[in-house]
């Protein structure tokens, strides 16, 4: 169903894809991994939207579904752009953009032009804020959004994390590599608006976006979206150990140690053990 990644930054050349695949059905992604040139950087630009240091790895945010990013010492690496594949964004929730907008600038990390998105009923006003080594963190301040810690905690900006954004060659591929034992889908989406080129800070402003959101049954964070940019190549994705968004993590049943696995369309999954 995939292959290991036996490429610098794997944790193992051999794994099970099925546990990674099996956990969809029980519930969401429970990590992102996130490689540093300066973890202590990093760790304060995630503490400045609400996360707080767990260990001396990791950043969690729990008043709601407890999403975690890890973090690690890594070299450098670079900023994906135009159409690059991989990892496009970490997507927050937010009550108030201007708000976040003035928490980003107090961190120094460069702020993208907000883009305001409409899906039916549905209005989302988003903004890119790349944080150190450039780590894409997507603020969405929207009335109608997915169950987040927003719900019962009034006085809070910002939501735990929402989803991870991974660009893909084929969509449909990898949709149906997730979904094949217990990933549930949501519905297949194409945009062409220009409000989503801007805010991604795409060259094409009439590109085609085809993206699906999957998710455990009960549907909580951390989701995880598929994206394909129509007819744009775009440059792979290396798994590597540089620092920047590495993997999308899973915390599974029945696994002996830590594992990293790579699937067709080139999404790098992390594995660790319940």
């Amino acid at each position: 169903m995939g292959r290991p990644d036996d490429r610098p930054g794997s944790r193992t050349a051999c794994v099970d894809t099925r546990l990674v695949i099996n956990h969809f059905a029980a519930g969401s992604a429970t990590h992102v991994c996130i490689g540093a040139t300066d973890p202590d950087r990093t760790a304060a630009f995630f503490a400045a939207f609400g996360f707080v240091a767990d260990d001396d790895r990791s950043m969690v945010r729990g008043l709601g579904q407890r999403t975690e990013i890890e973090i690690t010492e890594a070299s450098g690496g670079r900023r994906l752009v135009d159409y690059d594949l991989g990892p496009r964004g970490l997507d927050v929730y937010t009550r108030d953009i201007e708000a976040t907008i003035a928490v980003a600038q107090r961190t120094g990390a460069d702020i993208g032009p907000v883009g305001v998105v409409e899906i039916g009923p549905m209005r989302m006003r988003q903004v890119t804020i790349w944080g150190p080594d450039g780590v894409p963190l997507v603020a969405i301040e929207s009335e109608k959004r997915r169950s987040s810690l927003l719900d019962e905690h009034v006085d809070e900006l910002h939501s735990e994390l929402h989803s991870l954004v991974w660009a893909v060659d084929d969509r449909d591929c990898e949709v149906e590599w997730f979904c094949a034992g217990g990933a549930t889908a949501g519905a297949k989406l194409a945009f062409g608006d220009p409000a989503v080129a801007t805010f991604m800070c795409l060259p094409d402003e009439s590109v085609e976006l085809n993206m699906c959101m999957l998710a455990g049954i009960d549907n909580h964070p951390i989701r995880f979206e598929l994206l394909t940019f129509a007819g744009m190549p775009g440059n792979p994705f290396e798994a590597t150990a540089q620092a920047g968004i590495q993997a999308i993590g899973f915390t599974v049943d029945g696994l002996d140690a830590p594992a990293r696995i790579v699937s067709p369309g080139g999404v790098v999954v992390d594995l660790r053990a319940s």
